[in-house]
């Protein structure tokens, strides 16, 4: 592998990591602006997305538990952000989606990214752009798994420093191991 190749790779994972940063202060930014926070602004992509979805999907495309998705979701009614409706494929069960006035007041924000999109798409061969398509989607699948593993672990710390939970988790009520110290993080996509 020639050391070109390696410096432009490591000068493309520097460059997708603050990108990463930056999008994720933009996000923050636009949240503040809303009055939500950054939960509740996961889940409006999520809805802005995929469309109208039931609690269960948002919770599942989001790592929130059931009852912490309630509660998000309460706080996005309440705003006039989000709202319940029925599934016309089957009565019985509601579905989430965004409301026109929550798409009207994140318009602006996101206008100028959209007009980049369109520059983009227009530099770009189809074949640049599966390219880049396939790198980026490696990415968020990884990140995805990975965030998976991490919050299962979290739980089962969490379960592992009170007693109940770890009755609950087969455990017993005492840990004895002693915790052993992380290694350096990589470099991640």
């Amino acid at each position: 592998m020639s050391r070109d190749k390696r410096e432009v790779f490591t000068q493309l994972i520097d460059e997708v990591r603050r990108s990463q940063a930056a999008t994720d202060r933009f996000d923050e930014a636009v949240a503040d602006a809303l009055g939500v926070n950054r939960t509740d602004m996961r889940c409006l992509d999520t809805l802005d997305r995929e469309g109208p979805v039931a609690a269960g999907r948002l919770a599942e495309a989001t790592g929130l538990t059931s009852g912490a998705i309630m509660t998000v979701l309460d706080r996005l009614e309440r705003a006039g952000y989000a709202r319940r409706i029925g599934d016309p494929a089957d009565r019985r069960r509601v579905l989430v989606e965004l409301t026109p006035e929550i798409r009207e007041r994140t318009y602006s924000f996101y206008e100028s990214h959209s007009a980049l999109g369109e520059r983009l798409f227009h530099r770009y061969t189809r074949e640049q752009l599966e390219l880049l398509l396939e790198f980026v989607r490696a990415g968020r699948e990884f990140n995805e798994q990975q965030a998976v593993e991490v919050e299962r672990a979290n739980r089962e710390r969490r379960a592992g420093e009170d007693p109940v939970g770890r009755a609950r988790a087969g455990q017993p009520a005492t840990a004895t191991a002693e915790p052993t110290p992380a290694p350096s993080p990589p470099t991640r996509l």
